[in-house]
């Protein structure tokens, strides 16, 4: 009779109070352009360097990094605006 109950209340407890254990976790709401250029632009210049822009990617993703700033920076003054920056990937 108690393992019958221990098991009842081992089941209403997984069922009713256990559900978030099952749950997908929550996401960080998805930072806006305006926040990542401002986090990335560590001197505060409102521009961004090819250093600022790589950050500290190593190896494959240093150099994708570089690449991709080599194409945003349009004016080739060899750093980005803000405009230069919020552009939509070309698929």
């Amino acid at each position: 009779m108690k393992s019958m109950i221990c098991s009842m209340l081992t089941l209403m407890i997984l069922t009713v109070g256990g559900t978030h254990v099952f749950a997908a976790p929550e996401k960080a709401p998805k930072k806006t352009a305006e926040e990542r250029f401002a986090k990335l632009d560590a001197n505060g210049d409102k521009k961004l360097s090819e250093d600022e822009f790589v950050g500290k990617k190593t190896g494959e993703a240093k150099d994708k990094a570089g690449k991709r700033f080599g194409k945003l920076d349009k004016d080739g003054d060899k750093s980005l605006s803000f405009e230069e920056f919020n552009v939509t990937p070309k698929k």
